[in-house]
Order: structure tokens, then sequence, then C-alpha cells
């Protein structure tokens, strides 16, 4: 179900590379990913707007956020759908230390957010998930299936777009691997892509377009140079502090909870429900900081069970941890061709770190999610820090810890960043610079990050892309944070 991506040597990370989950399958990653619901900061999309690309300002984008969504505890409220066909729900029941873990914030001063994805995310509490009835919803469940049997649809799996078919700068067909046989598909008016981060950016290249220089260096025919292919790419780093307990209220695998697990087995077969039924990420909370900052910079994300580690890839026993995210690095890389062969895999380099600013931001985060775990409200778990460890107190040792287990929360974007500049790839209406006929509409038109989980943003994207690809105007803005 994934791709085997892998980034390339981490320069700040002594050399070390990362496994690149991403989805392989029907869907993409809404089919693999954490099923987080989560649509980013409102900041973030008036940033958007604000560099050149009107229509996507918070107001403007908020409607089809709400378009799609089907909300089963706030669709009645302004800022939430309840008509849409992905489904977003709470956990049905959530794991015990969850409790613990916001009575842990909230006894430190920290804010109880009653709905993240309202005016304002500040502070902590439960999340919710795309997950109905105890089951995945995904692109494909929520809006494919519901139309696969339509006349003027077809859908091919075990396929692989080699490249895009251009003639005289349009875009006019496929070509394709169909089953280890070579195709060529006509387009009679648009070619959408919305092969992801990565997939969009090494089609392009394949294609021709992108970085004259070096697609001429691979030996493709450049058919448009457009430099910003593949570059301006980055990523969520998050880092873990683990703590290990001996109290079989988490999640785990040890000989005291095997009876539990297998009532947990049964629990969902029969009733989808319990811990099978959850996607672990059950709680998690957005803070800044520094007070000078307009928006969150950390998203704390909570983990009621032990997780694995390179060094200990099976997560036997118990504990929980504290996953602290980096909402806005400030390294970025790029994402290149190391063949003009399509079925190769694209150099992915998101450089993480290579920016000093992402360390000491990394090192208040470990330090925040240290001080909530160790509040007296986890003393009755009696636990002890696995990772970092107790050993690993001053900053240099933090570092050293921050450059061997760093990785990233598979949010990559702006491989095809929008913008209003000529230098952007895409358009504010999605439309490739320089060549017709040409859409793209996945996180890759990211003009930057989002301040939070990716999913439902590129859900947004994907409403807005059909209202302009029909042609069709666009929903009356929203103004409700004026009302809050």
């Amino acid at each position: 179900m994934g791709w085997s991506y892998k980034t390339a040597p981490q320069a700040a990370l002594g050399g070390r590379e990362i496994p690149v989950p991403r989805g392989r399958v029907l869907g993409g990653c809404s089919s693999t990913n954490g099923m987080v619901y989560f649509r980013g900061q409102p900041q973030d999309f008036d940033d958007w707007s604000g560099m050149g690309n009107p229509g996507w300002s918070y107001r403007e984008v908020l409607p089809y956020f709400i378009r799609s969504e089907k909300n089963e505890q706030f669709g009645d409220s302004p800022y939430h759908g309840k008509d849409g066909p992905m489904v977003v729900s709470e956990v049905n029941r959530y794991n015990p230390l969850i409790d613990t873990f916001l009575e842990a914030a909230y006894s430190l001063g920290y804010p109880k957010c009653n709905d993240f994805n309202a005016a304002d995310s500040i502070g902590f509490n439960t999340r919710q998930g795309n997950i109905h009835n105890g089951r995945r919803v995904s692109g494909v469940t929520a809006f494919l299936d519901p139309i696969k049997y339509r006349q003027n649809l077809k859908i091919l799996t075990n396929s692989l777009v080699t490249r895009i078919i251009l003639k005289q700068g349009r875009a006019v067909g496929l070509e394709m691997n169909i089953a280890g046989t070579t195709h060529k598909l006509t387009a009679r008016k648009e070619i959408i892509l919305a092969a992801g981060t990565f997939g969009s950016a090494q089609i392009l290249m394949l294609s021709g377009i992108g970085d004259g220089r070096a697609l001429q260096s691979l030996g493709i025919v450049v058919q448009h140079d457009l430099p910003e292919v593949g570059r301006n790419f980055h990523d969520h780093p998050a880092i873990g502090v683990i703590m290990k307990t001996e109290n079989t209220e988490s999640y785990g695998l040890s000989l005291k909870a095997f009876p539990r697990g297998v009532w947990n087995v049964f629990e969902y077969l029969f009733f989808r429900r319990g811990p099978l039924a959850s996607n672990l990420f059950e709680a998690m909370g957005f803070l800044r900081t520094t007070e000078e900052l307009d928006r969150p910079d950390i998203q704390f994300v909570f983990q009621p069970a032990t997780r694995p580690t390179p060094r200990f890839p099976i997560p036997v026993g118990h504990g929980y941890a504290m996953n602290p995210v980096l909402l806005y690095p400030k390294s970025r890389g790029q994402v290149t061709l190391a063949s003009p062969d399509p079925h190769a895999m694209p150099v992915i380099d998101p450089n993480i770190l290579s920016d000093e600013a992402d360390m000491e931001n990394m090192l208040r985060a470990i330090k925040i999610s240290r001080k909530i775990l160790n509040a007296p409200a986890f003393d009755r778990y009696a636990s002890v820090e696995r990772l970092p460890g107790v050993e690993r107190q001053d900053d240099a040792a933090l570092r050293d810890y921050i450059r061997q287990y760093v990785a990233t929360v598979h949010h990559p974007v702006s491989t095809c960043r929008m913008g209003g500049d000529p230098g952007s790839v895409v358009d504010p209406e999605l439309r490739v610079r320089g060549i017709e006929g040409l859409r793209v509409a996945d996180a890759s038109i990211f003009p930057r990050i989002i301040g939070g989980n990716t999913n439902a943003a590129v859900v947004m994207v994907a409403e807005k892309a059909a209202d302009l690809i029909l042609d069709l105007p666009a929903p009356a803005p929203l103004d409700l944070r004026e009302k809050d």
C-alpha cells in the first residue's frame, strides 16, 4: 500500500535517511493516514491569500470545508457541516489516560479548546477524526464509492502515469503503464494532476516541465522551463517523549493485558467499538511557544500507548507518549528526479533542521512535553522516561537526541507551489503556468504548510478545484470570526 519512499541522507541529521510513507492505493494517503480531522489555523489561509492567491482566504475557503463535512458532534455549529459526504466524529470510547493527560495540561494553566476547527485552536482537548462506526472514512469511502458506477467514470488500478503528452504548449493526453503495457489516453478538455506532493512534481518533470538545466542533464526534452517545480518542499518535523509504565491501562502488548486484548478484538468485530476503533491519537493541543506569535507554532499529540522506535521496533509493554510537532518549519528542501525512468523513485530531500531556528523550537517543544508528562496527574502511573531518557537533560544532549530521532509526520507540501508571482508553479485557479489544459489539485500546491494535519485542507482544495474546473461561482464568504 506504499511507495517505499525514503529521504536522501540528511546533512543536519548526520546522514540519516528517514522513511516517507505515502499511500499507493485508491484514496492515496486518506486511506493510510492517522485519520485526524484538523483544518489548519485560520491565519494560514489568510497568508495564502496574501501571497497573491485571491479566493483562498479563510473566509473564502471555509464554505468548502463545510461543504464536504458531516460532523456528528458539531454539525449545528456555523463552523461545521452536517450534510457532506465526509463523516467527522469523536472517538467512541477514550482510553483512561486521556483524562489524565488533559488534567495534567489544565493543571499547568493551559486552556481547554472546545473546538479545534473553530476560530482559535489554542489549548488542549480530545480530537475529532475521519472515523464512522469504527471504520476509516477516506477519499474513497466518502467521495468515490457513491459515484463509482457512473457511466462517465472509469477507475484504473495497477496503472502508472509516466508522462503528460504536450503539444504546442497544451496538455493533450497521458502516457500510462497499465498492467505492464504502455497506453496513451487523449484529453478532450483538461488534465487534473492529483498525484500528491511527490508524484505531481515527478510527473511534471518527467513530462519536461521543470528546471530546464536539470531536465536536460537527464536527457529529458524541456517542454517548459519552470524551475520552481519540486522546490519549496517542506514537512512537519516531530519528536517523541516516550514514557514507560507497568500500569496496563495504556494500549500495549503484554501478558497482563492479553485477556483484555482478546476482548477488544471481539468488541470491535461485533460492536465496532474499543481501541481498534480508535486511531490512538485521541487527544492533542496547540500552543504558542512565544507570546508575540499570532497562532500556535507547536502541536502536541498525545498517544495513550507505547510506540515503536528504531531501537525498539515492536512496541511491547505499556506506556504513553507525547509527540510535539513543529508546525511552521523554516527549513526547505526539494524533490528532484534521480532518473528519466518513471519507475525510479524521486530524490526526496526535506533538508530537515537545516535552519537552526527549527532545532531551537524543537528544544522548547520537548521541554513543554516533559513538563506536562511530569505533572502530578501522572504520578499514579509511576512512569519512567524511556526517551529522550533522564540522562539527557542539558540542551546539547537533547540536540543530539533530536538529530538521532527526529522524523516527519508525513505532511509533505508545496512542490508545485500556488502563487500570484510568475515563478510559482500554478496560479490561483490551479493552472500550471505556461501550459494550457493542465491543473494540479493536491497538497503540492500549498503556498506554505498549514499549522496542523493536512488531509482536511487537501479535501478543501479538491472541493474548490471542482468549482474552478466547472467554472462555477464560489460560495459566499463566511465572516464568522467577526461574530465571535
